[in-house]
């Protein structure tokens, strides 16, 4: 028996097939000449949340694929933008998201406690995987924590185990000029000047065309935020590092200097935040100037990699961070 996929009244199937329709229509394509084809469309119905069936009828509503001999194939980072412009919150980059903006809820006092974390990391090179990669140490003390022990090969070359501290401090901007560096990036991200969303690698390395197309995500956010700081006079760099909870995911932000102190201003952040339903009403406010006691720096800007590894063909490396129990 076939399933219709009609938009009736009260079917579930037809609303979700209507919401992904919209998304590929409001989603930003990745450029064709970054667009890696390799995803298959069980792979694709999986990072969605759907049915095969229904990944074909998004296909002739628009989602740019492949055909192939071996079927159709599909950008990773074209998949992942349909779910998160989809709103069904059944693909895996809402999901994702969902679990890391966690650190948005809750009351504000407990954003700047101290928290003790042990982090596994793997450093890879991605398409050599002969290729040994050491993770760099993290830098908890530039953002006010303290790194405890350090242990790397742990697992073997390209591991690394760190104990440390984080903490959270409470600031906020002094100046219009840095005020609206934050702002202006936040406004233009809700309203759509921007559309946030997952960029490869090659196109995340180009980040002026990144904004061309209007595609931003962390990385090329902080080097936009940095260029505009730069042109107001600022003394400002960007930064890098992971945002913790039962996962770590990487990120990027960056720090003004004003009245003798850096300040961090974090508008994607805030942006993300927008976007989950437990999120306090202090934390855009929040991530203007202060630091969330979730989030691990490394000493690194946006641009570099947090392992020890110089790649000469262009290789994209992989730092995986993974919180794990406190006790042994």
């Amino acid at each position: 028996m076939t399933t219709d996929h009609r938009n009736a009244a009260g079917d579930p199937l037809a609303s979700r097939l209507t919401a992904m329709k919209r998304g590929v229509e409001k989603m930003i394509p990745v450029p064709a000449e970054h667009r890696v084809s390799a995803l298959g469309v069980s792979e694709a119905a999986h990072q969605l949340g759907c049915d095969e069936h229904l990944v074909e009828l998004l296909v002739a509503a628009g989602l740019p694929a492949e055909e192939t001999a071996q079927g159709l194939r599909f950008d990773y980072h074209d998949v992942m933008n349909l779910g998160l412009q989809s709103g069904t919150g059944r693909s895996v980059a809402e999901l994702g998201e969902r679990s890391c903006m966690r650190l948005a809820a809750g009351k504000p006092e407990s954003w700047t406690a101290a928290r003790n974390w042990r982090v596994r990391l793997t450093a890879s090179v991605e398409g050599a995987p002969g290729t040994v990669v050491a993770p760099l140490p993290p830098a908890p003390k530039v953002l006010g924590g303290e790194l405890l022990d350090w242990q790397p090969d742990i697992d073997g070359p390209g591991t690394a185990e760190a104990r440390l501290t984080t903490r959270g401090t409470v600031d906020s901007p002094r100046t219009d000029a840095v005020r609206e560096i934050h702002d202006q990036l936040l406004d233009e991200l809700a309203t759509g000047v921007y559309q946030y969303g997952w960029i490869p690698a090659s196109l995340r390395a180009q980040p002026r065309a990144a904004l061309g197309h209007r595609m931003a995500d962390c990385v090329v956010s902080a080097w936009l935020m940095h260029q505009r700081a730069q042109e107001a006079g600022l003394r400002a760099r960007t930064r890098k590092g992971f945002l913790l909870g039962l996962i770590g995911v990487e990120h990027a932000w960056i720090e003004v200097y004003e009245e003798g102190r850096w300040l961090v201003l974090d508008p994607v952040l805030a942006y993300l935040g927008g976007r989950q339903r437990n999120t306090a009403p202090e934390f855009a406010d929040f991530c203007r100037g202060s630091i969330h006691n979730r989030v691990l720096a490394w000493d690194r800007t946006a641009e570099e990699s947090l392992a020890d590894h110089v790649s000469a063909n262009g290789e994209r490396i992989l730092v995986d961070c993974r919180p794990l129990p406190l006790a042994d």
